[in-house]
């Protein structure tokens, strides 16, 4: 039982090591220098890497969203752009609510209690439990607020994953194709 927790808590610090290394990374490395190393030709494979990681952290949405509008305003075709992005943003957004889930299984004590809590009250509530996965999608795909408060939030409550999936993948391909298509007819609504 104990070799069983141990390995868990191994695992989901080293994907927590990952990720921090990952952000600080494109954290000091901004995307024209990337663009610069990369060449234009390669723009499509280099928005897919943003946006992959671009959903781990506020500051990663904010380069995510800075690279998909630079490009889409560069003359870029924005269908292709915001399918691409979108498919990535998802991708990294279920890693995220995976990895989310796994770390619920180490909290204990008073944070467990309270999570408990908040989740039995979407659980008695059945109409509200049905309602998740369109108020995800809104969120997600309409909000350009970092998703991984909502996904954090979903994987507490131990929201079921093939629920939560449809809603990622709808909300994050709505929203890079709004956000590549809006910026390529020169509107900014989250500028």
């Amino acid at each position: 039982m104990v070799k069983k927790n141990y390995k868990k808590i191994i695992l989901f610090s080293a994907l927590i090591i990952f990720l921090i290394a990952l952000i600080t990374l494109l954290f000091f490395v901004s995307p024209e220098e990337i663009v610069n190393k990369l060449g234009v030709r390669n723009a499509y494979f280099l928005v897919f890497l943003v946006s992959f990681f671009g959903g781990f952290s506020a500051g990663g949405s904010l380069t995510f969203i800075s690279l998909l509008i630079t490009l889409a305003i560069g003359g870029m075709n924005p269908l292709y752009l915001g399918l691409v992005s979108g498919t990535s943003l998802a991708i990294g957004d279920m890693i995220m609510f995976y990895v989310f889930s796994k770390g619920r299984e180490l909290v204990k004590n008073k944070w467990d209690k309270r999570i408990n809590k908040v989740a039995n009250v979407f659980k008695k509530r059945k109409w509200l439990q049905k309602m998740i996965p369109f108020f995800a999608y809104i969120y997600i795909g309409f909000i350009p607020l970092p998703n991984d408060i909502l996904i954090l939030f979903l994987a507490a409550i131990e929201y079921p994953a093939k629920k939560v999936n449809a809603s990622i993948i709808l909300g994050d391909l709505t929203f890079a194709l709004m956000v590549a298509i809006l910026a390529s007819k020169g509107i900014m609504f989250f500028v």
